[in-house]
């Protein structure tokens, strides 16, 4: 796949420079997807996509209002930024607004729980 295959350019990792983010992103791209790899700290985000060949984006995970307009045009985002308390609610409440499916990594009984409702 490609940066041109719609699945491959509508999905994003944020959180991806963090452990399980660079396992996960650098895993897609051996699968031939190019991920838009995207978390809070510019020059570490800019350094991984330039050495995977990714596409970037970098933006705080505030309010679910400010991460919308971040998130339209992608169809899947995939959350490995920590603490999943602070950043699942904002970032869910944004993928709906968006139209972008939603996945994290959290193993986080409360944020699971806040899936439910």
């Amino acid at each position: 796949m490609n940066s041109s295959d719609p699945l491959s350019a509508g999905i994003t990792i944020y959180g991806a420079t963090g452990y399980t983010g660079r396992l996960i992103a650098r895993h897609a791209v051996t699968l031939g997807l190019q991920p838009t790899l995207a978390g809070r700290n510019e020059e570490r985000v800019a350094t991984l996509a330039s050495e995977l060949n990714c596409p970037s984006l970098t933006f705080p995970v505030a309010s679910a209002s400010q991460l919308t307009d971040c998130l339209r045009g992608f169809s899947t985002v995939l959350n490995c930024a920590g603490p999943f308390s602070q950043t699942a609610g904002p970032m869910m409440e944004a993928c709906i607004a968006a139209g972008a499916d939603y996945l994290d990594i959290t193993g986080e009984i409360d944020v699971i729980d806040a899936l439910r409702h």
